[in-house]
């Protein structure tokens, strides 16, 4: 059977016969975005600032997507931003995380490939991107079949190389390929990429980073776990990246004025491993419903949004020469990604690994979720590592495997509410033995009045009867 990535030519009679809703199953696509925004919608409070949040979304996965205008597209999370940025507008991110589009590339990937190298695939053969080019960051096996399959198919593509090991050397490695991917997109956009251009664009993503590590603070006790990830996630469906950091702030502002405490008697979980892109919510969905708060979530994508570590010394290295080069600002980002980068592309992950374990250090979370989308295998390498340190911190692991599709969707909901009631079983025995701890400690007082003060106040319920 002739491949329908025969050519340009084949693509391009592909778009003149049919249009969008031929070539690719809209409707469904709409469904499936509708039933998620409904959901979505329904648990968040009537704040006007969230609107904005809701039409970018909207705009990013529908009208963006037929009007097939994007100058650059990312599959993925993890290009620098500044190298996208610099044609003033965000490039087309492609995460990967429907359903339905992955269904589009059914019939040119194996059946056991994971999700999102599928629904990006599935994208990008709706023809939107054929006049874009297309960066690819290769973190994964994955990606590089994602890759190759598109450059056959005659994709104007740019691969993106993450070297295994972290050292000297593949630092070296790692600055050859950021200045190939900066030369790709200048001539792409048929202008240079000026030292002052990548530090304007640096400066607008530092910023947005900020607000993100502020909403995330103040948003904690206001918006649940999928609701702050939803916004987010909206980083990425943004065509202007400072428009939305506003918008952010007046967001945040509004939550900090309005300070309402949320119910703190559900056990807080961390949702680490593979990442969780819209509308595939199906995991945080099933962790509330089970009775759970998703306190926090931690994957490569994730924590590159919120990651602001080392941004003091990179302005400092910005006033003058980089130690290892003489180009300043656009060194110093390039060094700043590759440090911090907790993507899978290594071997050991210690970025990941020491991002997660000081993240324990500062929040109190009762359990982990840990996500593994069927396919992506290198998330399950580093799984030992992470229940050694759990269990050091005496932190229960619930290990959740899955895919885009909703048969197992019972049986998970099953073992979730399995594990949140064994979580608030502990929290219950913590609060006891506190306040038992507490007891032998007084000579005298009233018991309720203890029971009241204590942290664990719901506890007091349980147990007394004065």
């Amino acid at each position: 059977m002739k491949s329908k990535f025969a050519g340009c030519a084949e693509r391009s009679e592909i778009i003149v016969r049919t249009d969008m809703e031929g070539r690719v199953n809209l409707s469904a696509y709409k469904k499936e975005l509708k039933d998620v925004l409904q959901r979505l919608v329904e648990t968040m409070p009537a704040y006007k600032e969230l609107r904005f949040f809701i039409k970018c979304v909207i705009n990013h996965y529908l009208t963006d997507l037929k009007k097939n205008n994007s100058g650059i597209v990312v599959v993925g999370s993890n290009i620098p931003e500044e190298l996208v940025l610099v044609s003033g507008k965000m490039p087309y991110w492609i995460l990967g995380g429907s359903r339905v589009s992955s269904m589009w590339a059914d019939d040119i990937v194996p059946r056991d490939t994971d999700p999102v190298s599928r629904s990006g695939l599935g994208y990008i053969r709706s023809g939107f991107a054929e006049k874009s080019l297309i960066l690819i960051p290769l973190v994964s096996d994955s990606t590089r079949k994602l890759a190759y399959i598109l450059k056959s198919g005659g994709f104007k593509i740019h691969t993106f190389h993450f070297p295994p090991v972290k050292d000297d050397q593949m630092l070296l490695e790692w600055r050859r390929q950021y200045e190939a991917c900066r030369d790709a997109v200048s001539l792409h956009l048929k202008r240079p990429l000026t030292k002052r251009v990548l530090q304007k664009s640096q400066e607008q993503i530092f910023a947005a980073k900020r607000q993100m590590q502020d909403f995330m603070e103040v948003s904690q006790d206001t918006l649940d776990g999928t609701s702050r990830m939803f916004i987010l996630g909206s980083y990425y469906c943004a065509d202007n990246l400072s428009e939305w950091s506003v918008q952010l702030k007046c967001l945040t502002d509004r939550l900090r004025k309005e300070h309402k405490r949320r119910n703190n008697k559900k056990s807080k979980v961390l949702l680490l491993g593979s990442p969780v892109y819209f509308p595939n919510y199906k995991v945080p969905f099933l962790i509330e419903d089970a009775g759970l708060e998703l306190f926090l979530q931690a994957d490569y994508t994730t924590l590159s949004m919120q990651g602001c570590i080392g941004l003091e010394r990179l302005q400092k290295e910005n006033m003058a020469d980089d130690s290892r080069c003489k180009e300043g600002c656009e060194c110093a980002g390039a060094h700043l990604f590759y440090r911090n980068d907790t993507s899978p592309a290594y071997v050991k992950n210690n970025s990941m690994y020491e991002r997660v374990e000081k993240l324990l250090a500062k929040k109190e979370i009762d359990g982990v979720v840990y996500h593994v989308l069927k396919g992506q295998i290198e998330y399950d390498f580093e799984l030992g590592r992470f229940e050694e340190l759990f269990e050091k911190l005496d932190i229960p692991v619930f290990r959740l495997e899955t895919d885009y599709n909703y048969q197992d969707i019972e049986q998970l909901r099953i073992r979730l509410e399995a594990f949140s009631e064994i979580l608030n079983q502990r929290r219950l025995w913590k609060g006891y033995s506190k306040w038992n701890e507490r007891e032998k400690n007084r000579d005298s007082g009233c018991m309720c009045r203890l029971c009241v003060s204590d942290c664990f106040g719901f506890f007091c319920k349980e147990f007394c009867s004065v």
